[in-house]
């Protein structure tokens, strides 16, 4: 197994910017696996201010620090109004690339 932290800009819930002081990305790929499986992704978003959001799925969409777009559906596991964590309910589209 394998794994990785990327950092992410021009972060998207539902298709609205969110403005972010922080968001990452982490990816696990298990072995005989190219990119990480539905569930073996997860994001974390500090947002700049509160945000409330509604548990539940919620498509994100951002790009790496590098400029690669992921895209992918995301069950919200945790938010405070500030920290916003993700863990992957989907493929991630544009993981291959981020970890070429």
């Amino acid at each position: 197994m394998r794994s990785w932290r990327v950092l992410l800009r021009d972060v998207a819930i539902d298709g609205v910017g969110v403005e972010a002081s922080y968001a990452d990305l982490f990816l696990v790929v298990r072995e005989a696996e190219e990119v990480p499986g539905p569930n073996d992704w997860e994001a974390t978003l500090r947002t700049a201010q509160r945000r409330h959001l509604t548990p539940g799925r919620h498509e994100l969409r951002a790009h790496t620090e590098e400029g690669q777009e992921v895209l992918g559906w995301a069950v919200l596991r945790f938010s405070d109004g500030n920290q916003h964590h993700f863990r992957g309910d989907g493929p991630l589209d544009g993981a291959g690339s981020v970890l070429a």
